[in-house]
C-alpha cells in the first residue's frame, strides 16, 4: 500500500475518533447514569486510540518527507490539507 493510502486511512480513521469522542462527551454530559459510565470508558479508549493514530500519522509524514523532494513534498502537504478541509467540511 502507498504511503498517501496509509496516510488517508490514518487521516480518516481520525476523524471517525473525533466523531466518536464528540458523541460520547455528548453521552456523557447528558446521558442517563449507565450511560454515563459507558461513555466514560468510551472516552478513555478513544483517547489512547487518538494517540497512537496520530503517532501513525507522524511516522508516516516522516517517512514520506525523507522520500520525497521539494515539489513532491509540497504536492504531498498541499493534498493533506484539502483532505482535513474536505474532512472539516463535511464533518462541520
Amino acid at each position: 500500500m502507498a504511503l498517501a493510502d496509509i496516510r488517508h486511512e490514518v487521516v480518516l480513521a481520525l476523524a471517525q475518533t473525533h466523531e466518536a469522542q464528540r458523541e460520547a462527551r455528548d453521552a456523557l454530559a447528558h446521558g442517563e447514569d449507565d450511560a454515563k459510565v459507558i461513555a466514560a470508558g468510551e472516552l478513555d479508549y478513544l483517547g489512547r486510540r487518538e494517540a497512537v493514530l496520530r503517532r501513525r500519522l507522524a511516522e508516516v509524514d516522516q517517512r514520506r518527507a525523507e522520500q520525497l523532494g521539494p515539489l513532491a513534498w509540497v504536492r504531498q502537504t498541499w493534498f493533506g490539507l484539502m483532505l482535513h478541509f474536505e474532512s472539516w467540511i463535511a464533518h462541520g
